[in-house]
This record gives structure tokens, C-alpha cells and sequence, in this order.
């Protein structure tokens, strides 16, 4: 910053006064930690803001989700998404803290700066609520746009999907809605699962990560944290990478969320992009990606039969993509 020069209008150097004092102020920030209460039952946890010029933004009001948000449908036993493998799957004893650092580590787009200590650190983006609960809200929809080769894709109402949301929070809830929810230990293929088919639940009597066994039951809240974390490391591990069927990191990082959502949807349901969904993305053809989304796989793998089910996921995997 320059010195103020010397004059004789006094005004004038209150005014250049002001000015760099409010530059600087607006350019200071650090960090507030502090205890919160976090719903549905007032749990203490640790709650971290970020500041900037001694001015705290404000948390945008949440509403807690509940099972009425992901009530099954007809069809949730003919989606037929690929599970994680044993090597993909969440370690079992990871603490629901070590969770919460790396979702808001993912989802952290502030810059680092060194404390007067020296120390370095990364502010954590907490000003929206804890990211396993943000908010669902009324409306959604968008607006279709015609595939070539194929007619259009129809208008889908996503309901109460914040589609504002960040790409682990909308993938997740967007995955949620169309796998459907059991809050009990169900046998599936021989093995017992709960929450969004999962094999594993956040043990609420330890807060670290275990096997599913039969008679556990889990929150809608908690297993909502396990799947945001398997879209964030598992799944997205199967979209980003090298190989036909992968996109580079920056080739995600230019999407917009509503768009890693929908490539995440359909990685988690068909295990992997079709080769020509991949290189849409990496030839920026967005409008191609889109269109091979909706032609992507409708039929169940081992009966061949077409499912209205895996129908309507394209369309709504191909609409976000395009919203």
C-alpha cells in the first residue's frame, strides 16, 4: 500500500484513509471455533467460521432431511447400481471426524493464509450448515434441450432437490432419490445393507465406520454422511482418472455441480462413463454428454429387460447435466 501523499486538503486524506483502512479490513480473515448444536437432537460438535473483514456470513437456515425425503420407490430393486468393491469400500474404524475434515476439505474454495503464529492454515467452508444436512427446498425442474438423433429430453421435476448445492451434497441426494432408503439391515445378494445400500454403517455408539451386520439400523442424517463420503472418494475415483472411460481432474473441475452430479449418478448406478460420455467431457461437447446420458444403459444387466426405472434415472441424469 502507498504512503498517503502530503496535502493540505484534510478531506482528502480522511477519504485515502478510509479507503486503505477499509481495503485492509476487507482483505483480513481467520478463523472462529466454537461449539454448536447440530440437528435433529441438539448434538454438540464442533463448528468452524470463516471470517473475513470481522464480519461472519451468515449460515444459510437448513431443514433436516427426513425418510419422507426418500421414500423407496417400486422400481429400487431394479436400479441394480454397482457396489463398492472390499478395496473401495470406507475402512472400517474411520471416525465420523476424520468424515467431516475431508468432506470439508473437498468442498473448501478459500485460500490459505498464514496466521500471526506462522502456522498456515486453510479455512473450512462451514457457512452453509454441516454439509450432510444442507438443505433441501422447494421447486427444482429445469428446462430440457433437444438431443440429436433422438428427440427431446422431457422436463423432470426434481422436487425438493437444492440444486444450489455442492457436487458431493447434490450427487448424494440426487443418488439417495432414486436408490430409496431402508433404515433397517435388509439381505441384499447375501449380504446384510441399510441406508442407500451400503454394507457400512457409522456406528452411533463409537462415531467411526463399521460392517453392516443384521438388526443395525441407521438415521437417514448418518447415512446421508456415508454416502456423500463413498461419492466423494469411492465413486469419484471411478470417474476421474486416466483411461477411455475417465476424465482428467481438471476436465471435473471445469464442470459445474449439477453436472459432477450427474455423471456421479450414473457412475454409481453403471460403475463406470461409457467411453463416449467421457470423451463429450474432455472434447467440452456438453450437449453430447448430455444425449449419452440419456442413452445410457435401461435395461438390468442379467434379465434384459427394460425398466421404466432406469428410464426416467436418464432423463433425470441427462436434465441435471443440462440444467
Amino acid at each position: 500500500m502507498s504512503a498517503i501523499q502530503p496535502t493540505d486538503n484534510t478531506g482528502l486524506i480522511v477519504d485515502e484513509f478510509i479507503s486503505y483502512a477499509t481495503n485492509h479490513l476487507n482483505s483480513v480473515k481467520g478463523t472462529i471455533y466454537t461449539v454448536s448444536l447440530y440437528p435433529p437432537i441438539g448434538t454438540p460438535n464442533v463448528g468452524v467460521l470463516n471470517w473475513t473483514g470481522y464480519s461472519v456470513s451468515p449460515a444459510t437456515p437448513t431443514k433436516v432431511v427426513t425418510e419422507d425425503d426418500f421414500k423407496p420407490k417400486e422400481d429400487v430393486d431394479v436400479q441394480e447400481s454397482v457396489k463398492p468393491t472390499e478395496q473401495e469400500s470406507i475402512q472400517n474404524g474411520t471416525t465420523e471426524q476424520k468424515i467431516d475434515e475431508d468432506l470439508s476439505f473437498l468442498l473448501d474454495d478459500s485460500d490459505s493464509f498464514t496466521q500471526d503464529s506462522g502456522e498456515t492454515v486453510t479455512g473450512f467452508k462451514w457457512n452453509q450448515g454441516k454439509p450432510f444436512v444442507q438443505g433441501f427446498r422447494a421447486g427444482g425442474g429445469g428446462g430440457g434441450f433437444s438431443s440429436g438423433g433422438g428427440g427431446g429430453i422431457i422436463n423432470v421435476d426434481f422436487g425438493a432437490l437444492d440444486l444450489s448445492a455442492d457436487w458431493i451434497t447434490l450427487s448424494a441426494k440426487f443418488i439417495g432419490k432414486n436408490e430409496g432408503f431402508s433404515k433397517n439391515a435388509v439381505n441384499d445378494e447375501g449380504d446384510p445393507r441399510l441406508g442407500f445400500g451400503t454394507s457400512k454403517i457409522l456406528d452411533p455408539s463409537t462415531g467411526q465406520i463399521r460392517t453392516v451386520k443384521y438388526g443395525d439400523t441407521t438415521t437417514v442424517e448418518d447415512a446421508l454422511k456415508v454416502l456423500q463420503y463413498e461419492v466423494s472418494i469411492t465413486f469419484k475415483a471411478r470417474l476421474v482418472g486416466s483411461g477411455d472411460n475417465k476424465i482428467s481432474e481438471e476436465d471435473f473441475n471445469a464442470l459445474n455441480n449439477k453436472q459432477k452430479a450427474a455423471l456421479l449418478s450414473f457412475v454409481y448406478n453403471c460403475g463406470s462413463l461409457r467411453g463416449g460420455i467421457a470423451a463429450s467431457v474432455r472434447n467440452k461437447d456438453y450437449a453430447g454428454a448430455a444425449n449419452g446420458l440419456l442413452n445410457g444403459p435401461t435395461r438390468g444387466a442379467k434379465t434384459g429387460q427394460l425398466y421404466p426405472g432406469l428410464v426416467r434415472r436418464r432423463k433425470e441424469e441427462a436434465t441435471l447435466f443440462s440444467t
